[in-house]
C-alpha cells in the first residue's frame, strides 16, 4: 500500500528541510531539548512568528523521531503567542521576554483554576499548583492566575529562582510547578484582569500542537505498520483493508489540523475546532499504534524498538496534550441543542426562545445550581459565598470555579436554568394546536404555579431579578450573558402575552391590553413564592388543587367580571400609563 502524506500548502520549504535535518539526528534521553540551540527559536519569536500551518508542520516532522523537542517547541510557540499578544494590549509596548515555560490554567483533573491571584497593595499575590510544559533552562513561567475577587483572569511572568517557586521536572519537557509568593507589577503581563483572551487562545493553539504531535505519531505507526503487511499479489490482505480504514480516518484529522490551522491564522476563535482537531488525531493515532502493534507482533521483519519509541513518544506528548476527557467536554459545551415546538397554526406568530438549552444537566452542573438556589434563597446575594456553596455541596471553591467563574456567573446561571425549566413546561401548551386560547391560557398558569412550588428555590431566585444584584458589578462579558438571560425572561412573558391576544382577539376574554393583563397574572402566581411552604404530609394532590385555585383566580380576574362603579377609577387609565 503506497500512500503519499503531503504537508499542509504554504509551508516553506526550507523550515521543512531543517525540521528532517533535526529529525535525523538521535534524541538524548539525558538532554534536555533547547528550541534555541536547535534553530527553531525564530518560528515562534520575533516581529512576524511563523503562521501555524508552519509549525504544525515542523512538529508533526519532530513529533516521533524527537518527541521532547516537539513538545518544546509546542510550549515555546503557545507562550510566545500569549506575550505577544498581551504585551500589545499595554500603553507602553514592552518587548516579551525571549522564551517561557507555560503552566496550565486549570488542573486537568478537577478542572478548577490551577493558579489564583489577589491584589495586595501595589503587588500581587500568585498562588497554586499546575503542571509545565517546555525546557528552557532558566526561562520564566508563564502563569494565568483567577482572579478571587472577580471574573477576571491575569498573566504574570515569575521567575523560577525566586522564593516561593517549587518547581519539578516530571518529563523532558514538562513539570510541575508548587507557586506562592507576592510579585511586583513588573511580573504582570499585560493589563490586570485582561489575559482571558490570550489564555483561551494559547489553550486552543496547545491543542494545535497535540494534534500536529498524535498526527506524526501517526505517520511513524503506519510506515510500521505497512512494513509488517505480508506481500500478496492476488488481493489486498485483510490487514492491509484494516490498514486502509485507520489511513481514512487519519487523512480526515490530518484535514480538520490544516482547517483550524487556516482559522487560527486568519484570528478566528479555535476553541471548538481545536478540540476537534485534537480528539481526532489522538483517536487515528491509538487505532494506528494498535494496528502497528498487531502486524508488527505478527512479522519477524518488525522492529521492537521502534515500536516501543513510538509509544514513548505518545507518552511524552501527553504533556502538551492534556487528558482526553477535558477535550470532551469542552467539545460537549458547544453542543446546545434548543427546545422543538410543535408546529401548528396557533404557533406561527409565538415567539421563539433564544436557545435554550435542554432540561438535562451533568449531576455535578445540576447539584451546584440545586444548592446556590437553596443558598441565594436562604440569605442575600451579598451575603451569600462561593465556600458556603461548596461546603453544602462537600466540595472546593475551586470545583465551582470549575463550571462557573464568579458569583455572578453562577447567580445567572440559576436564574436561567428556572426560566428554562418554565420554558420546557409552559411553551408546549402555549403551542397546543387545536384547543382555545383560553383553555390553553388556564394551563399556562397552573403550570406556572406548579412550578413554582416544584422548584420553590430556583423560583425565588427569578422572582429577585437579576439587574437589582448584578447592575454595576459586571464586566463587558458578563453583560453580554445577563442580556441572554434577560432575553429568556422576556421570551417567557411574550408567551403569555401572545396567548392573551389569541383569547382576545377570539373573543373569550374582554377588550384588554394584553401586556398589562400579563402582569398581575405573573404577580399572583409569583407572590406564591412568598408565602409558599411545603408542609409535612403534604401530596401531590395538594399542589395540584392550590395550582388550580391559582390558575382559576388570575382567569377570573381577566374575565373582568367585576366592574367598579362610576367615579371610583383613578383618573389616568392604567393601561395608558403601562402602554409600551
Amino acid at each position: 500500500m503506497t500512500l503519499s502524506w503531503p504537508s499542509a500548502p504554504g509551508v516553506p520549504a526550507r523550515w521543512l528541510a531543517h525540521a528532517r535535518r533535526l529529525a535525523a539526528q538521535p534524541e538524548d534521553a539525558g538532554a534536555l531539548p533547547s528550541v534555541a540551540q536547535s534553530g527553531l527559536a525564530a518560528l515562534c519569536g520575533g516581529q512576524q512568528p511563523s503562521p501555524p500551518a508552519t509549525l504544525l508542520a515542523v512538529i508533526e516532522i519532530l513529533s516521533a523521531p524527537r518527541p521532547a523537542l516537539s513538545a518544546a517547541l509546542a510550549a515555546a510557540w503557545c507562550a510566545a503567542a500569549a506575550m505577544g499578544e498581551l504585551a500589545a494590549t499595554r500603553a507602553r509596548r514592552e518587548r516579551p521576554a525571549a522564551a517561557a515555560n507555560l503552566a496550565e490554567a486549570l488542573d486537568p483533573a478537577s478542572g478548577r483554576p490551577a493558579f489564583l491571584t489577589r491584589a495586595e497593595g501595589r503587588s500581587w499575590r500568585v498562588q497554586g499548583e499546575g503542571r509545565w510544559i517546555g525546557s528552557e533552562t532558566g526561562a520564566p513561567l508563564l502563569v494565568f492566575a483567577h482572579h478571587t475577587e472577580a471574573d477576571a483572569i491575569s498573566a504574570f511572568l515569575l521567575p523560577v529562582d525566586a522564593p516561593g517557586i517549587e518547581s519539578d521536572r516530571t518529563g523532558p519537557a514538562s513539570g510541575t510547578a508548587r507557586v506562592d509568593l507576592s510579585v511586583g507589577p513588573g511580573h504582570l503581563l499585560g493589563a490586570a484582569g485582561q489575559a482571558r483572551d490570550a489564555m483561551l487562545r494559547s489553550d486552543a493553539l496547545r491543542r494545535l500542537a497535540a494534534a500536529a504531535q498524535a498526527n506524526g505519531v501517526t505517520l511513524a505507526a503506519y510506515a510500521q505498520a505497512a512494513g509488517a503487511l505480508p506481500l500478496d499479489d492476488a488481493a489486498p490482505s485483510l490487514g492491509a483493508q484494516e490498514l486502509a480504514v485507520c489511513a481514512s480516518a487519519f487523512a480526515a484529522a490530518r484535514a480538520l489540523l490544516h482547517e483550524a490551522a487556516t482559522a487560527a491564522h486568519a484570528g478566528q476563535n479555535i476553541r471548538l475546532p481545536s478540540a476537534m482537531a485534537l480528539l481526532s488525531a489522538g483517536e487515528s493515532a491509538e487505532r494506528m499504534l494498535a494496528a502497528a502493534m498487531k502486524f508488527a507482533g505478527a512479522s519477524p521483519l518488525a522492529d521492537p524498538a521502534a515500536l516501543q519509541a513510538l509509544l514513548r513518544a505518545r507518552h511524552i506528548h501527553q504533556a502538551t496534550a492534556g487528558t482526553q476527557e477535558a477535550q470532551t467536554v469542552l467539545l460537549a459545551g458547544g453542543i446546545r441543542p434548543s427546545l422543538s415546538p410543535t408546529a401548528s397554526r396557533t404557533s406561527s406568530a409565538m415567539p421563539h426562545a433564544p436557545n435554550p438549552r435542554t432540561a438535562e444537566l451533568p449531576d455535578r452542573v445540576a447539584e451546584i445550581l440545586d444548592a446556590a438556589a437553596d443558598a441565594f434563597t436562604q440569605q442575600t446575594y451579598d451575603a451569600t459565598t462561593l465556600d458556603q456553596i461548596g461546603d453544602a455541596l462537600g466540595v472546593t471553591k475551586g470545583s465551582i470555579y470549575h463550571h462557573y467563574r464568579s458569583k455572578a456567573h453562577l447567580f445567572t446561571a440559576v436564574y436561567q436554568r428556572a426560566l428554562e425549566m418554565n420554558i420546557a413546561t409552559v411553551e408546549p401548551i402555549a403551542r397546543q394546536p387545536g384547543a382555545r386560547a383560553i383553555d390553553r391560557l388556564y394551563r399556562m398558569a397552573y403550570a406556572h404555579a406548579m412550578q413554582v412550588m416544584k422548584h420553590l428555590s430556583y423560583q425565588r431566585v427569578a422572582v429577585q431579578g437579576l439587574e437589582s444584584h448584578l447592575m454595576g458589578r459586571i464586566n463587558e462579558e458578563q453583560r453580554a450573558r445577563l442580556d441572554e438571560v434577560i432575553s429568556l425572561r422576556d421570551h417567557y412573558e411574550e408567551l403569555f402575552v401572545s396567548v392573551l391576544t389569541q383569547a382576545i382577539e377570539a373573543g373569550e376574554l374582554p377588550r384588554q391590553n394584553p401586556r398589562l393583563a400579563a402582569k398581575p397574572l405573573f404577580g399572583a402566581i409569583n407572590w406564591t413564592t412568598m408565602w409558599y411552604q411545603p408542609r409535612p404530609g403534604e401530596t401531590a394532590a395538594d399542589r395540584e388543587r392550590l395550582a388550580a385555585h391559582l390558575a382559576t383566580f388570575v382567569l377570573s380576574g381577566l374575565t373582568q367580571a367585576y366592574q367598579p362603579a362610576a367615579g371610583t377609577q383613578a383618573d389616568a387609565p392604567a393601561d395608558a400609563a403601562h402602554r409600551h
